[in-house]
């Protein structure tokens, strides 16, 4: 549903249009997100993630992508002690152990981007 040629990719999208497309889905699998998470507790953090970006101006599929990607590589999968799903909205956690470089940094980018005033 993204599209796949460079027209399509380049329009401006609310977050709940945003399709998990098969590029994210392999990105799920090559990262282990979707072993770790399970489809359940994907589920339920994809739509905590478009509930919480629902109010954001239209980006790009490829900025979405990219902003849920990130999400979802914060989310820990839910125990008996932590019943909830981490990425909450307002929280600016500190990455979590096994992040990659890269992934710590789009988090840390996400995290200015969310706050640009840096009050929070």
């Amino acid at each position: 549903m993204n599209g796949s040629n460079s027209s399509s990719s380049a329009l401006l999208i609310p977050a709940t249009d945003w399709q998990i497309d098969d590029d994210a889905r392999a990105w799920l699998q090559q990262h282990g997100h979707l072993n770790r998470l399970g489809e359940h507790a994907l589920r339920a953090a994809d739509e905590k993630w478009r509930a919480y970006r629902a109010t954001w101006d239209p980006r790009t599929a490829a900025a979405w992508g990219a902003d849920w990607r990130a999400w979802i590589a914060r989310e820990r999968t839910p125990t008996a002690g932590r019943p909830n799903l981490y990425a909450l909205p307002g929280g600016t956690p500190a990455p979590p152990l096994g992040m990659t470089r890269a992934d710590a940094h789009m988090a840390a980018l996400l995290a200015a981007l969310d706050d640009p005033t840096g009050t929070e």
